[in-house]
């Protein structure tokens, strides 16, 4: 009886952590103490990174078009680094996939990957206009 129970709880669990994000396949996070389940703690999430606005190189320039993770600024293409920073001027996070933009003319802050990133931006800060 206790193991069936256990199951049932288990598998409670598990439904009910599809309901708050847990991905499908999950071992729930519980812990037995003392014949009571209980939740595990749970690590605190991270912050979501911001653009090093002190890191060296920055440019300055004009975008006016931004389609499928490439941007147009000041007439030279460049392509968004996997994973680059994207932010407003207020340090808003923006996704690259909402930048989906032409015949704009928007002031930006931007830093170019080295190396074999060369043409890559790497962080982004957009002046969008009110």
């Amino acid at each position: 009886m206790t193991r069936h129970c256990a199951r049932m709880v288990i598998l409670g669990l598990s439904c009910a952590g599809v309901l708050v994000g847990m991905a499908p396949g999950d071992p729930p996070s519980v812990v037995w103490a003392q014949g009571a389940l209980s939740a595990a703690p749970q690590a605190p999430t991270p912050q979501a990174a911001k653009i090093n606005r002190a890191q060296p190189g920055s440019r300055t320039g004009v975008l006016t078009k931004a389609q499928n993770g490439t941007l147009w600024i000041d007439r030279n293409s460049y392509v968004l680094a996997s994973g680059a920073f994207i932010e407003d001027a207020n340090g808003n996070p923006l996704a690259a996939q909402e930048m989906q933009w032409s015949g704009v003319e928007l002031p930006v802050q931007y830093w170019v990957g080295t190396g074999q990133a060369g043409n890559q931006i790497t962080q982004l800060i957009v002046t969008l206009s009110e």
